[in-house]
């Protein structure tokens, strides 16, 4: 079960997850798992996933709706790393449909014996509604990273 909220300009999404914390970090940051999770819904591909791990380091990751112009590709550098506990970084779209500017995801993994506690945070908004368009793509996503641990 996902739980959402979110206000005029963040969002905060949790979810535990069946699988240890250590196998859902490595799924969020390794560029093999993330080709196959990381979209916003499972009809959709992520053609994109360009990861370098460290402070300072940027990521590039994109996904294509096979109905939509695309790929819908976000951008952006690491701030904090925490591994497997918490990961900080700046995110901006390429695309000018979808830019709302610079904005702020975090992440952290909570260890809750077998299981993973995520707790995503998206912050500074333009608005409430990029925060709205925000929380359905990170709950299809959240819902595809869940789905490819939890089978392992």
């Amino acid at each position: 079960m996902i739980e959402k909220s979110s206000d005029q300009n963040s969002l905060t999404i949790r979810r535990t997850i069946n699988a240890p914390r250590q196998t859902v970090f490595d799924a969020w940051t390794q560029i093999e798992h993330l080709k196959n999770w990381w979209r916003a819904n499972p009809a959709w591909s992520t053609e994109i996933a360009e990861v370098d791990l460290r402070v300072g380091g940027k990521y590039r990751l994109g996904m294509r709706d096979p109905d939509k112009e695309g790929p819908f590709t976000c951008y952006g550098e690491f701030v904090e790393i925490t591994p497997p506990e918490k990961l900080v970084y700046t995110w901006s779209w390429e695309l000018p449909s979808t830019d709302v500017g610079e904005t702020l995801v975090t992440v952290e993994f909570l260890e809750q014996g077998d299981a993973t506690e995520l707790v995503l945070t998206h912050e500074r908004f333009p608005n409430a509604e990029a925060a709205g368009e925000h929380t359905k793509g990170w709950t299809g996503c959240i819902e595809g990273l869940s789905r490819l641990v939890e089978s392992a």
